[in-house]
């Protein structure tokens, strides 16, 4: 199994429904960015958006999904040169900022320590 993403950068695709941009998760130490949108057949999506456009500009619109897979013959085309208002708008509509480091994991639960077991001896026989 692959370790844990390490690297996250913003791209904006061109699939046959629209517009959609998010964070594409790769591990740097054995991949690019380039590489994994060029080569990998699947690659990780965070945080997609959907981009509109109208009269006032390009506004993305959260899916509020974590995660997806894309596959890389549903893009038509996707570029890393993305407006730095569009990014700005992106993250400021995120519900977890990708800037900040997770949460460190909560310790687990120490069990409940049961009281020492009590031997109850019963009374022998005696054999006269």
């Amino acid at each position: 199994m692959l370790p844990k993403a390490t690297k996250k950068e913003p791209v904006l695709f061109q699939t046959g429904s629209g517009l959609l941009m998010g964070l594409v998760c790769y591990h740097h130490g054995m991949e690019t960015l380039s590489f994994v949108l060029e080569k990998r057949e699947f690659f990780d999506l965070e945080w997609p958006a959907i981009v509109a456009i109208d009269a006032q500009g390009w506004h993305p619109i959260p899916l509020m999904l974590e995660h997806i897979v894309m596959q890389r013959s549903n893009v038509i085309w996707y570029t890393t040169a993305i407006p730095d208002l569009l990014v700005k708008q992106y993250r400021e509509r995120l519900p977890i900022k990708p800037d900040t480091p997770p949460e460190p994991p909560t310790p687990p639960k120490q069990p409940t320590k049961t009281p020492k077991e009590k031997i109850v001896l019963f009374p022998r026989f005696k054999h006269d």
